[in-house]
């Protein structure tokens, strides 16, 4: 029986990938036979490049379990599906294609699925440290509280000791485990369904992140308990030209996008919050009439990029450096949650009628699927 699959899902990135297969294999001839119950599932989105020649000549030079499956469907949520419906392990670990391991990734790896039945826990989030690939700029700061999120650089580092999410830190506060390093129950996926493939990496519904966030905000929503495993340990390397300012921004962009539409199309159906994100202690400025929209956006929205101008004015007049990018980046997550707003009623004016939403909404009926 397989205990432990490994999903890693790939686009063009055939040399990345090549040595992130020769890391697995060297870790896998080094486990006790007893330990090697373990399939590699590799799944190619599409790629244009020599991703299939790799895969295969890494099949024919050892004798691990591979599975090769293409996904034409582009974006990492529908490949990753893809690679859940292949898989037949009790326990499914998700990598990205662009990292490497830590020496006992793989043996810390198969201890989490030799045990994983035993415990209540839903999902396992690894560890995920940045590789600076050049010289930390002098405007880039990573310390809380005005630091960049470790998550723009793909860094998911809390500590050493394992913790029920969401939990706080000196780090930062963690509230889900990451996609780039993270093990879920195969029964998950049974019972409680899949990734969204409108969100993710190159996903035709064009939001292109945080399918993992909203995976695990609906299971948190469900009460599936989730662990921070910190032995589990990979790398990302940071290319120089992610160490500038423009590709922070469009990060917190798609950020601030993301959010708000995963916030405003829950699968749970829950209602969006009335004011999102925006502090408790901050709602007296937004009173009961900022909800209307203006221009298909909320007018909170505009006062809240109002107010996140003026505080860029106000840093840019004391000439606090620390503190300017920390505004100018929560400026651009505003501008992601204001185009996200844009798009979610450019779809409801798209929307074909529909005589049930319609009784729904006017509350007539409550109407349940059969």
């Amino acid at each position: 029986m397989i205990k432990l699959s490994i999903i890693i899902t790939t686009y063009n990135r055939a040399n990345l990938l090549e040595q992130l297969l020769n890391d697995i294999l060297e870790q896998h001839v080094s486990l006790a036979p007893e330990e090697q119950s373990i399939e590699l599932i590799l799944v190619d989105n599409n790629s244009g490049d020599d991703t299939k020649a790799v895969i295969y000549k890494f099949i024919e030079a050892n004798t691990l379990s591979v599975k090769y499956v293409f996904e034409p469907i582009q974006g990492i949520a529908a490949a990753r599906n893809t690679g859940i419906e292949k898989s037949q392990g009790n326990l499914l670990a998700f990598l990205h294609d662009d990292i490497s391991l830590d020496e006992d990734w793989l043996r810390e790896a198969y201890k989490l699925a030799s045990n994983c039945l035993q415990h209540e826990i839903g999902v396992y989030g690894g560890r995920s440290i940045p590789l600076w690939e050049d010289a930390l700029p002098e405007w880039l700061d990573l310390e809380p509280p005005y630091g960049v999120d470790q998550e723009v650089f793909r860094g998911h580092s809390y500590g050493d000791e394992e913790r029920f999410y969401p939990f706080d830190t000196e780090f930062g506060k963690a509230d889900y485990p990451s996609g780039i390093n993270v093990f879920i129950r195969r029964e998950i996926f049974i019972n409680c369904g899949i990734f969204r493939v409108d969100l993710g990496a190159n996903a035709e519904g064009g939001l292109g992140s945080h399918e993992d966030y909203e995976f695990f905000d609906y299971l948190a929503a469900i009460n599936i308990p989730m662990l921070y495993v910190p032995q589990c340990i990979v790398f990302h390397p940071i290319k120089p030209e992610h160490l500038d300012e423009h590709y922070v921004r469009t990060s917190y962009f798609k950020t601030g996008r993301s959010l708000y539409w995963i916030a405003h199309t829950d699968r749970l159906k829950r209602s969006a919050p009335d004011l999102f994100q925006i502090n408790s202690g901050d709602r007296l400025f937004y009173p009961e009439f900022t909800r209307i929209k203006i221009a298909r956006i909320p007018l909170y929205l505009h006062l809240k990029i109002f107010y996140v101008a003026c505080e860029l004015l106000y840093v840019l007049v004391l000439f606090d450096k620390k503190k300017l990018h920390y505004v100018t980046f929560k400026l651009c997550q505003v501008l992601g949650e204001m185009n996200a707003a844009v798009l979610l009623a450019q779809r409801e004016k798209n929307k074909k009628f529909s005589f049930k939403d319609r009784i729904i909404k006017k509350k007539v009926i409550e109407f349940k699927e059969v």
